[in-house]
């Protein structure tokens, strides 16, 4: 699984031995916006943490930014180009701290994420500790999503497919030891982050739900990012292993919440290729209570009509959404 890799650390300074938090920060090709991502986790009011940059084989000049960062808790390794979940399983891999936080490399930390979490954490015995985010779709305007997490004793697929829950990796920090033995998938380029925890779930793992947000997720108009691939990619098949992923899986979900991921999730992939499939879909899940009315004409939207779906949801953000106030300055 491990891709030879360099390690450079800041010269003449010793990393920490064993910090409370070890910050996995995957990239590749954000020379752009990396520095400011790595200044969030610097500016954090909790101080016991190493900060480890993955390159996943970057072209462009990303290890020079980091490499100019003087600060010995920043530690730079660089592999060859793997994909997102082979370059946070090679962070894994390097961590020394108890606990493992993820942050993608144009994402930000608000200051008090590790104090927050480390507060938890103490109050909370959990092996994987999750909670919203702050989307920043370009508007102006912050949206939270997910508004809430797990319930007791529900389950994870239920969660994630009939409430519309999720994973999201960048506020995600998890034991080390359970990280090393739950790894991410590899194979996968989407959905990894909900691989991740599924697994630590399935495996007796226990979740908690931080409710506070406490990271910031860029959300606008990029082509490159993986989420918005039905909107703007014309090849659509980096999808396939994850639905692969979530077919071996079916035996351990109920029939609607398995109607519900396929409405969700897999109708917005086939909608160009088959519509009357996904249109099927749809109704199939409708016709299960696994989506109301209102939930399948979202969705129909959503599937058939992305950039529609995108403009309007950018509509509700700027007019119904949190004011930046308080966190423009992580981004600057």
């Amino acid at each position: 699984m491990e891709q030879q890799r360099t390690e450079v650390i800041s010269p003449g300074v010793n990393r920490p031995a064993t910090p409370s938090f070890s910050i996995v920060i995957p990239t590749f090709n954000r020379a752009s916006v990396i520095g400011t991502t790595i200044e969030s986790c610097l500016e954090q009011t909790y101080g016991d943490f190493e900060v480890l940059v993955v390159d996943d084989g970057s072209t462009d000049t990303t290890e020079n930014v980091v490499k100019s960062i003087n600060d010995s808790r920043v530690v730079f390794l660089k592999r060859a180009n793997g994909g997102p979940a082979a370059a946070r399983n090679t962070g894994i891999a390097a961590a020394r701290g108890r606990y493992i936080a993820f942050l993608d490399s144009d994402d930000v930390f608000l200051p008090e994420k590790l104090a927050a979490c480390h507060e938890c954490i103490e109050r909370h015995d959990a092996d994987l500790y999750y909670g919203p985010m702050l989307v920043d779709r370009g508007v102006g305007r912050l949206w939270v999503r997910p508004d809430s997490g797990m319930e007791a004793d529900e389950d994870v697929f239920d969660y994630l497919f009939l409430r519309r829950g999720v994973f999201l990796v960048n506020t995600i920090v998890v034991r080390r030891e359970i990280a090393v033995k739950n790894p991410f998938n590899e194979s996968l380029w989407y959905g990894d982050n909900d691989q991740f925890a599924v697994d630590i779930w399935l495996g007796g793992g226990k979740l908690e739900f931080i409710a506070a947000p406490l990271s910031v997720y860029a959300d606008g108009n990029d082509q490159e990012r993986l989420s918005q691939s039905p909107v703007f990619q014309q090849d659509l098949t980096i999808h396939d292993r994850f639905f692969e992923w979530i077919e071996s899986l079916r035996p351990k979900m109920s029939e609607r919440a398995y109607l519900a991921f396929r409405a969700r999730f897999h109708s917005r992939i086939t909608a160009r290729s088959a519509p009357f499939a996904a249109m099927g879909e749809l109704l199939n899940a409708y016709r299960a209570e696994a989506l109301s009315g209102r939930e399948c004409l979202r969705q129909s939207i959503q599937t058939f009509l992305p950039g529609f779906y995108r403009y309007s949801a950018n509509l509700v953000a700027r007019t119904r959404g949190m004011r930046q106030q308080g966190v423009e300055n992580v981004r600057q």
